[in-house]
């Protein structure tokens, strides 16, 4: 009997430590964003959960490169002014902004992706 709580055992802990070093706070990619012809900024792996800035004056084209959405916002710290609704960014997808409706200024992540590799 002793190998039957021995494979019960490892069948439980197994898929737990697998899933413990899968965990991140970081989604996997790139956003890369432009204002014109003359800026380029580009994120890696942004943490998730939290506010990212744009440089800032704003930029006016993203591609979202990460394995996860964003959500691109007109004002910092991701917040919109009245009139100015934010924009939805779906993985592998790029935006160019609206120019009557203004630059974007911060970004933030939409639900979880794959995990990253652990640095």
């Amino acid at each position: 009997m002793r190998v039957r709580r021995t494979l019960a055992a490892l069948s439980t802990i197994v898929p737990l430590v697998w899933a413990a070093t899968g965990c991140s706070d970081t989604s996997a990619g790139q956003i890369t964003a432009t204002r014109g012809a003359t800026f380029t900024q580009t994120i890696s792996n942004p943490i998730h959960g939290k506010c990212h800035a744009f440089a800032p004056l704003g930029v006016d084209r993203v591609s979202n490169g990460l394995a996860i959405d964003i959500v691109l916002h007109r004002g910092a710290s991701c917040t919109d002014p009245v009139g100015r609704p934010s924009s939805y960014l779906a993985t592998t997808l790029t935006t160019s902004a609206v120019v009557s409706l203004g630059l974007w200024h911060s970004f933030s992540t939409v639900g979880w992706g794959p995990p990253a590799a652990p640095n």
